[in-house]
């Protein structure tokens, strides 16, 4: 069990983002100690890095973030229970492929600008030879007098 203080230096974020996440329902309330103190797991701290992930590297809303965990936990509810009906299943895959659509857009946004990063690195990098040439000429046209 960790501490909010060790929760916040093993994933990044901040008390206030911990407060703010169980606030809007992203992450569940963690438990407490007698002090009142949030005590949080080693799952809940894993389910944390990849939310701030998500969030951080893939450049996901905290719109998205709740709807995928929410998704997440009626899935996990479900399978310790009785299971889905159909329609839950129809669901939760319109869901799902909606998801995956919207990452492969930002795949495709990221490769873009990838390609795009590439292109003015090899455009600075032609620049800088172009100029290091300039300047041996130059260096060369000079006589130095003493």
């Amino acid at each position: 069990m960790y501490l909010i203080d060790d929760v916040t230096k093993m994933t990044g974020l901040t008390k206030r983002a911990l407060r703010y996440y169980e606030e809007i329902g992203l992450i569940l309330p963690p438990q407490r100690t007698k002090g009142n103190a949030r005590i949080y797991s080693e799952e809940e701290v894993k389910e944390l890095k990849k939310v701030a992930e998500a969030k951080e590297v893939l450049g996901f809303s905290l719109q998205e973030l709740q709807q995928f965990m929410s998704l997440k936990r009626m899935i996990e509810e479900r399978s310790e229970q009785q299971g889905l009906s159909a329609k839950e299943i129809t669901k939760i895959e319109n869901l799902l492929e909606n998801q995956i659509k919207m990452i492969d857009f930002k795949v495709v946004k990221m490769q873009a600008f990838k390609t795009e990063l590439k292109q003015m690195r090899e455009s600075a990098m032609e620049i800088h030879e172009k100029t290091k040439g300039e300047m041996k000429e130059w260096k060369d046209s000079i006589q130095i007098t003493d």
